[in-house]
């Protein structure tokens, strides 16, 4: 029975085919993506370049003492989607060479460790879709401003974390450190209320779900339940949750016990792999429509 499904969720596909067909998709990515690098470009009369002249660097007099000589950058919404893109694709050139041999003829497939890079695919993919997606700058500003609020409250907290089990404290540079973020957080609510945009909507807590969820509404085919669903199975597979696994990921049985009952690891398959895959080149091509539609010109 090795090598036999127990469970499949997605429709009947052989482990041979699913690895030609995820083989086929990275031969395609890496000929037309594997070289991209620099900052995407934006028209002067698009949305982006429109949400770039609200949010312009503090000029020097209004920003905190902390960020004087050092001002808050990354907060328009072409910042954190070009940023996410250009991250969704360095995973890719990861993915790609751990799953696919030099030579280009041979599968490497590890299992349940490609989910950890599905996982980081989605999220970045899902990043430049929550951001880029709403048509309106007022929205698409607000949404770039609680990412970079969320991610300087998170260094607030990894710095009282750290200090807390660290055997050696150093007090002054925790102070400098703290100054500093806090400093962010004074010029990023400046720039709020410069671009109209209530602090009490910036500051609102925002999770990886909540990311996930609204950026499936920009995702043709699947809509925020299949991206949420695609998200939270690569998750529970990428944080060994075995639990989990056994009732979400498709997987296939490896063995049996000396009482020919099967063994309790499974490992999920090929198949699983791949349709994953496909909901994640699904996100990313939709971020870059998105992209391509929010960085050209508008009609006069």
């Amino acid at each position: 029975m090795v090598g036999k499904y127990i469970q499949q969720h997605a429709e009947p596909i052989d482990e041979n085919r699913a690895q030609g067909l995820i083989g086929g998709v990275l031969n395609r990515w890496k000929e037309t993506m594997w070289d991209r690098e620099g900052v995407m470009s934006r028209h002067d009369g698009s949305d982006l370049r429109y949400d770039e002249l609200r949010l312009p660097k503090l000029p020097r007099d209004q920003r905190s003492d902390a960020t004087r000589d050092d001002p808050l950058i990354h907060v328009s919404p072409s910042d954190i989607a070009n940023h996410a893109i250009l991250t969704f694709h360095n995973l890719m050139r990861g993915f790609d060479s751990m799953v696919v041999s030099d030579a280009r003829d041979e599968m490497r497939l590890h299992l349940s460790a490609e989910y950890v890079m599905i996982r980081a695919l989605m999220e970045a993919a899902c990043t430049a879709l929550w951001v880029l997606g709403p048509a309106e700058s007022d929205e698409r500003i607000t949404r770039s401003m609680r990412l970079r609020r969320n991610e300087l409250a998170f260094a607030k907290r990894l710095t009282k974390v750290y200090n807390e089990h660290a055997e050696q404290v150093d007090e002054d540079a925790t102070a400098a450190q703290m100054a500093f973020v806090n400093g962010q957080l004074q010029d990023l609510k400046v720039m709020a209320r410069a671009a109209g945009r209530s602090w009490s909507a910036v500051e609102k807590n925002l999770s990886p779900s909540d990311i996930v969820l609204g950026a499936g509404e920009y995702v043709a085919d699947l809509g925020p339940a299949m991206t949420y669903w695609y998200w939270s199975t690569a998750s529970s597979i990428a944080h060994a949750e075995l639990g989990n696994m056994h009732q979400l990921a498709d997987m296939r049985f490896i063995g049996v016990d000396v009482r020919d009952a099967p063994i309790v690891n499974a490992e999920p398959s090929a198949a699983s792999i791949w349709k994953h895959l496909e909901a994640v080149l699904h996100m990313i091509n939709s971020a870059h429509a998105l992209w391509n539609r929010r960085a050209g010109e508008k009609p006069t």
